[in-house]
This record gives C-alpha cells, sequence and structure tokens, in this order.
C-alpha cells in the first residue's frame, strides 16, 4: 500500500503540471474546456488592419488609382461581393480596402473586383455614390441592368425571404465575375477583412490545390476555402467510436506492456504488482486521455501550415475561390433552377458538394477575418468590428511588422 501511495503522489506531481500546462496552452482552443472566451476574442491583428486599410480606402477616395483588367486580358481573379446595409454599421469598406491595400501596381491590374449594392433603390446603401467605392470596384452592377433580375429582385424584397435574396445576389455577382474570364472568381461577404499579403499565398495555394486534385484523379475541385470557424473543428460526436476505440486501444497498450514486463523481466515483478497495473491502466491511463480530449481538437491536432481538404464541420461561407469551369458548368445552372430554395447560400453549396462528392479544399493558416457583429439579415452577432462568434482565432497571431516586411524582401 505504501508503494501505492508513493506511486500516486508520482503520477500526481507529472499530472498537475501537466494540467497547467495545458490551461496555458489551448486558451485560444473554443473546443477546449480551457478555453478562454474573452481572452481569444480580442482582435490584435484585425483591429490593427481595420484601421489601417480604412486609411488606405480614404487615400483612394481622393485619388484615381490603377484598376484591375486592363490589357485586354482576363483577370487571374475576380473577387465578388454582394452588400446590403446593416443598420448603423457598415464593412464594405474595410472589407475593399484590405484586398487592395498592399497590391503592387502590376498585381492589382490582374484582379477585378465586382461590387453589388444589393438593393433595388441603391440609394439605400450608405456606400452608394462614395468615391472610395468608385475606385475601388471596377464594376458596379445593379438590378436596373436586366429586367428580369430588377422584377425578381422586387418580389425578393417585398417578401422578405432572406435565404432566396441572398443566393440570389451571390448567382448575379458570381455570373458577373465568370464573364469577365478570369480563370478564379473569389466569392466574399461584405464583412470580412483581408491580411497584408493575402493574394501570394491564395495564388499558391490554388496551384497547390490544382496539382492535389489531379493527383486524386479529378478534374476540377469546388472551392478553396479562405475562412473557417474552429469551434466546428473540435471533436465530433459521430466519431465516437473511433475515439472509444482508440481510447481503449491506448488502454490496452499499456496493459500489454505492464503484462509482458512482468511476464519477460523477473525484476520487474517486484515493483509491477497487480495493484500497479491496475493503477496504471485503469486510472492514470484514463485521467490523461481525458485531459487530452479536453485539451481540444485544434490545440492537441493543430493543422498543419498548408491546403487540406476540409469536406465536413466547415463554416461557413466568408471567403470560397471557385474555378471558372466549375461556376459556368456547375453552379450557375445550380443557382438558376433552384432560385427560390430558402437553404442559406454556404449550406446550399455544402449541400451540392455532398451530394456530387465535390473536393473542398482549405488553406491554412486563414487569410481572412470574420468582423461582422450584425448579419445581413439582422441577426445581432455583438455589434461593431467583434462578434461573438463566427471568429477565426488563429487569425489574430498575424504580426503586422512581419507582413509588411515581406513586401520588402
Amino acid at each position: 500500500m505504501h508503494a501505492n501511495i508513493k506511486l500516486i503522489l508520482a503520477f500526481l506531481v507529472i499530472y498537475i503540471p501537466l494540467i497547467g500546462y495545458v490551461r496555458l496552452t489551448c486558451w485560444k482552443d473554443p473546443t477546449s474546456q480551457f478555453f478562454q472566451a474573452e481572452r481569444a476574442h480580442h482582435p490584435k491583428y484585425s483591429t490593427h488592419r481595420i484601421q489601417e486599410v480604412e486609411a488606405y480606402a480614404d487615400s483612394v477616395a481622393l485619388d484615381q488609382r490603377p484598376q484591375g483588367g486592363g490589357r485586354g486580358n482576363p483577370p487571374e481573379l475576380c473577387i465578388g461581393v454582394s452588400s446590403v446595409e446593416r443598420n448603423g454599421i457598415s464593412y464594405l469598406k474595410s472589407t475593399l480596402g484590405s484586398l487592395q491595400h498592399g497590391l503592387s501596381v502590376g498585381e492589382r491590374a490582374r484582379l477585378y473586383f465586382i461590387v453589388l449594392l444589393a438593393h433595388t433603390n441603391q440609394e439605400d446603401h450608405s456606400a452608394y455614390g462614395q468615391p472610395w467605392l468608385a475606385n475601388l470596384a471596377d464594376q458596379l452592377p445593379s438590378y436596373s441592368d436586366n429586367a428580369e433580375r430588377s422584377a425578381l429582385a422586387k418580389i425578393m424584397e417585398s417578401n422578405q425571404t432572406h435565404g432566396t435574396k441572398a443566393k440570389f445576389d451571390y448567382s448575379i455577382v458570381m455570373e458577373e465575375c465568370e464573364k469577365t474570364g478570369a480563370s478564379e472568381i473569389l466569392m466574399i461577404e461584405d464583412d470580412v477583412v483581408f491580411m497584408d499579403g493575402w493574394w501570394p499565398r491564395v495564388k499558391e495555394a490554388l496551384t497547390v490545390a490544382t496539382h492535389r486534385t489531379w493527383e486524386l484523379g479529378h478534374k476540377d475541385f469546388l472551392y478553396l476555402r479562405l475562412f473557417y470557424y474552429e469551434g466546428l473543428l473540435g471533436w465530433n460526436s459521430e466519431s465516437w467510436p473511433i475515439y472509444l476505440a482508440s481510447s481503449l486501444g491506448a488502454a490496452a497498450g499499456v496493459l500489454g506492456v505492464l503484462l509482458l514486463m512482468r511476464r519477460y523481466i523477473p525484476t520487474a515483478r517486484l515493483y509491477i504488482t497487480r495493484s500497479v497495473i491496475f493503477l496504471i491502466t485503469f486510472v492514470f491511463t484514463p485521467s490523461v486521455i481525458i485531459l487530452y480530449f479536453a485539451a481540444g481538437a485544434n490545440c492537441v491536432l493543430p493543422r498543419p501550415p498548408g491546403v487540406h481538404l476540409m469536406p465536413k464541420s466547415a463554416c461557413c461561407g466568408q471567403g470560397l475561390v471557385f474555378q471558372r469551369s466549375m461556376v459556368t458548368n456547375e453552379l450557375l445552372p445550380l443557382f438558376y433552377n433552384k432560385r427560390w430554395s430558402e437553404v442559406p447560400t454556404d449550406s446550399f453549396i455544402e449541400e451540392y458538394a455532398d451530394s456530387k462528392q465535390g473536393l473542398r479544399w482549405a488553406l491554412t493558416p486563414v487569410v481572412m477575418q470574420h468582423v461582422g457583429g450584425q448579419s445581413s439579415h439582422g441577426v445581432y452577432r455583438g455589434g461593431g468590428m467583434t462578434p461573438t462568434r463566427l471568429w477565426n482565432y488563429g487569425f489574430e497571431e498575424y504580426d503586422a511588422g512581419s507582413l509588411a516586411k515581406e513586401h520588402i524582401l
């Protein structure tokens, strides 16, 4: 009994500091039992970036900057966004500013920006007629450009069917981007902010995703995700049989090692008694396993930097890059044929991906943050530029100084 007490004390000497280490390490993982929401939600980099890009957007309003789609060649990437007026706050300026601040003249010339102010009366949007919008956008379509679109938009606005109207606006911007001939189309929401240097990272990621798609025997992929919420990427309840089997396997492995040592190492029998085997196998090992799961999936199994498949539990539709062939042949017909569906846009795309087994790639770390505290259909999420949900905590680890130096290298 005395030996067992020593063993328990020795385990606690290791286990208690281990809990402290996990507490210090996993505080920003929303799937962790040690998650510290207020501390993790500090928008350190986002705050700096928003101030930086809004100043840039204001400076753009004072002069004419180079726009995209020049020289008669199709752009490399078309960026499309539909924007609706929110009560008392607008994110569109910081969204567009963050996409263009830091681009070289050559990079800007190879990008094309389409912005739809998604109101039948565009004067209802606070950005309407603003000089910064005219200089940041290459194209500003409206419902009045097409009689059918105008009629449908009026019906949808009067019915106040957010899901249907949002998909309709999404399809308009997507179609206008497709017409530019761009090989890739980035569809974004209007309440996000991009990191400094986002385009070189995305361009490289698209190359990697394309090559890996071919390696998997596919002609093309559905999208490359530029934002995801870590809170949905924890331990999945649907995978509990795998977790249980892994835990039992770990305990069985420990038990097997102890029994082999007891059998083949005579001197070990003096120390590896039945009570010791019981403590190690059925007390100590489960305690470590419980701590492992409590630490959170994102903390103990972080995603390595790069491009990876993310077919499940990804949220939401803040930034998705589509290949032009996929938009032309699959997505535009889909949006047109199911125009009156009330399923939200991101879920609509995910349901299609599930049915077609489309490849869904994601870039880690993300290059954009969701900063909208109020949704486009009036749902309050905390206000201002610091939402309480749909936040990528890893994004805030970017260092503005280091990113600025990349432009010099």
